[in-house]
């Protein structure tokens, strides 16, 4: 793997914070409500020390969307809810009056939508500052324990680190906690 710089992590930490808070808002304009600036913490993380406590999972169980983007930039997203949290998200896409059975029907597609606004705003911004072009494919959606994911990313093949962005922000005055990796060869 190439070696980040100082100057060019901090360059690329600062884009990635750009581009979290344009995905945050992505997520208050899905829902109707005002959300916070996030505050996210960037970290660059080898898929060897990948592990549980590195990409500082707290939840044994998580709401998962990803996303492949291929060009100048190959990356898979993954954009993670604790699972606690991905009932009230969705029930706050569809207003707060929607009983949770009848969101839990709505899960999987809510989901699939809200991870690609949010991981497209974030990665239309990036193209945007770095003036480059990338396809996606289509979100997926799971629910999957930590160990899974620990897992899936540390033998997803031809990526050689995480860029983790772990991200604070409150809906209404409830603390929610989402991660953005972003599984990545070097960078050229």
């Amino acid at each position: 793997m190439e070696t980040l710089s100082e100057l060019n992590f901090d360059t690329l930490a600062e884009i990635i914070n750009v581009s979290t808070r344009r995905a945050a808002q992505g997520l208050s304009d899905a829902i109707g409500k005002s959300i916070q600036p996030p505050v996210a913490k960037i970290e660059l993380i080898k898929l060897n020390d990948v592990s549980i406590s590195s990409l500082q999972l707290e939840s044994k169980k998580l709401g998962i969307v990803t996303l492949e983007f291929v060009g100048k930039l190959s990356a898979e997203v993954m954009l993670l809810f604790a699972e606690e949290n991905v009932l009230h998200i969705v029930q706050r896409m569809m207003g707060a009056e929607i009983e949770i059975e009848i969101v839990r029907e709505f899960e999987n597609e809510a989901m699939c939508e809200l991870g690609n606004i949010m991981i497209n705003a974030c990665l239309a911004s990036i193209t945007d500052m770095l003036k480059i072009s990338m396809e996606s494919t289509l979100p997926h959606y799971a629910i999957k324990s930590d160990d899974e994911i620990v897992e899936y990313i540390r033998t997803v093949p031809n990526k050689e680190f995480v860029l983790a962005s772990h991200i604070d922000f409150s809906i209404e005055g409830l603390p929610m906690k989402g991660k953005l990796f972003f599984l990545m060869n070097s960078i050229k």
